[in-house]
Parts: structure tokens; sequence; C-alpha cells
């Protein structure tokens, strides 16, 4: 630490960080539904609020799946309710306290990493425009960050390289 003071963590195995990111995932699913199911409640309601709804709809997933691990990872306990429920938390490499330049930059690369690739695959499969060298692209995009903890010996994301973070056992 920053004080001089050893202290010894355990860093979060690869398995017990994507489950607590199925778990975020799950969470942020349900409340997505929720929202969406209310949303076309209120759509059907009223006429011509449609597009409206869907522009609202779009800002509140972006801000969702950019604010969730964002807000709950600068607060006090550094960790999202999956990562709570799976024992982890992020703590900054260096001992000092945990910034929200970090943790900006730290969820910033997980756009980057897994929603920008399989977003752009979903919109374009969904328009019925994506092909094969699409689909191999946006899979191999993802898959090379997702097993990308695999082969560092800290089990480093990009994001935790980026923003000098680890994800350590409570």
């Amino acid at each position: 630490t920053p004080e001089g003071v050893n202290l010894k963590l355990e860093l979060g195995s690869a398995g017990s960080r994507a489950g607590a990111f199925l778990i975020d995932a799950l969470i942020m699913i349900v409340l997505l539904v929720v929202v969406t199911i209310v949303l076309l409640l209120v759509a059907g309601k009223s006429s011509g609020t449609g597009e409206f709804l869907t522009i609202l709809w779009l800002i509140g997933f972006f801000l969702l799946r950019n604010g969730w691990f964002s807000l709950f990872e600068m607060g006090s306990r550094g960790a999202t309710p999956g990562k709570r429920l799976m024992g982890l938390r992020v703590v900054a490499r260096d001992g000092s306290r945990l910034t929200g330049a970090a943790v900006i930059a730290r969820n910033a690369m997980r756009e980057i990493e897994v929603f920008l690739p399989l977003g752009f695959l979903g919109q374009q499969t969904a328009a019925g425009t994506a092909d094969t060298f699409l689909v191999l692209f946006a899979l191999t995009w993802s898959g090379i960050f997702l097993f990308f903890p695999l082969f560092n010996r800290d089990r480093l994301r990009v994001g935790d390289l980026v923003a000098g973070t680890w994800v350590v056992n409570a």
C-alpha cells in the first residue's frame, strides 16, 4: 500500500468472475424485460408514442449496461451485486483507493470487449444483413477478450490492465 503495509490479496478466479458477470447480466436482463413490458403497455394505451419509447428504451439500455458496473464499483464495497454474491471486489493494484477514473476506464473497456461487437452482430442479424464473415469476426473479437484472463498471470481482463485494478476475493 502507499503506507508501506504488505497486504496479501487472493485474486478472484476466472470462474468466479464469470459467475459474477452472469449474475449481473441476469439481473440486468430481468430489469430490461420488466421495463420493456411497462413501455409496451404504455405504448399500447397511447398512439404515436412508439418511436419515442423505442428511443427511450435504447437510451435506458445503454445507461443500464454502462452505469450498472460503474456505479456499484464506485461504492464503498467496490462490487456489483454479482461480485458480492461471489465474494469478490475490485481494488486498485497499487493498494490505493479505487478512483472513479479507474472504474470508468475498466468498465468502458467492457463495452468494447463484449457489448459493441455482439450488439452490432445482433442488430445486423435482426436486419438480415449478417454474413458469415461478420458472425466470425464478432465472435472472434468477443472470444479473444473473453479468454484473455486465462492467458495472463494475474487473470486480468483488458479493462483491469487499462485501469490498474484487480478483482480479488473479499
